[in-house]
């Protein structure tokens, strides 16, 4: 509901009726239409950054741990276009207006960020990529996943798809000058 109408034009009632239950059986659980928003958001995203982190830690190289990370994000989008909605609403609401996010939501990111900032900073203390800014890197990085991910929901340009996974490993192995003709994107 959230999705398809957005927050401020979802109620309660409209939840209740969606789920098939009472208004009244729906505040036992949630004493408001903030708490289910939150709810909603925070159980996928932890599934998005668990996914995400497992992946990441099963990949082996620098290079195969990013494009693991952006596989799973992309992917994770097409499978759950009506939980990105609420999720880049937020994000973007709370960027915007100055909002703080919820503790668990901006731990959540905060977290998958940090691990890509830790192989990055370890990749360039090896010598596989030139010496950056490591945490600058790792929000650019998701910055550019969430610009693909918003454009496929204005449905502008085409589809996100491999294209998009490529595109944005080359250009972040031209950012961070990789050191190794092993290195193909």
């Amino acid at each position: 509901m959230f999705a398809r109408k957005g927050y401020s034009s979802t109620g309660v009632e409209d939840i209740a009726e969606q789920a098939g239950i009472g208004k009244g059986t729906l505040y036992l659980y949630f004493p408001s239409k903030e708490q289910i928003y939150l709810a909603a958001l925070l159980e996928e995203a932890r599934k998005l950054d668990a996914q995400s982190r497992e992946a990441m830690s099963a990949a082996e190289g620098w290079l195969d741990k990013l494009r693991a990370f952006v596989e799973v994000r992309l992917r994770y989008f097409d499978e759950h276009q009506d939980f990105m909605r609420i999720y880049m609403t937020e994000f973007r609401t709370m960027c915007l207006l100055g909002k703080p996010a919820h503790a668990e939501l901006h731990r959540l990111t905060e977290r998958c960020e940090s691990q890509l900032a830790q192989m990055l900073a370890a990749a360039a203390g090896r010598g596989e990529i030139r010496d950056i800014d490591p945490e600058l890197a790792a929000l650019t990085v998701s910055d550019m996943i969430r610009g693909l991910m918003e454009r496929r929901l204005r449905q502008l340009g085409r589809a996100v798809g491999q294209a998009d996974t490529e595109f944005v490993l080359d250009l972040v192995g031209r950012a961070v000058g990789i050191r190794s003709n092993d290195d193909k994107l």
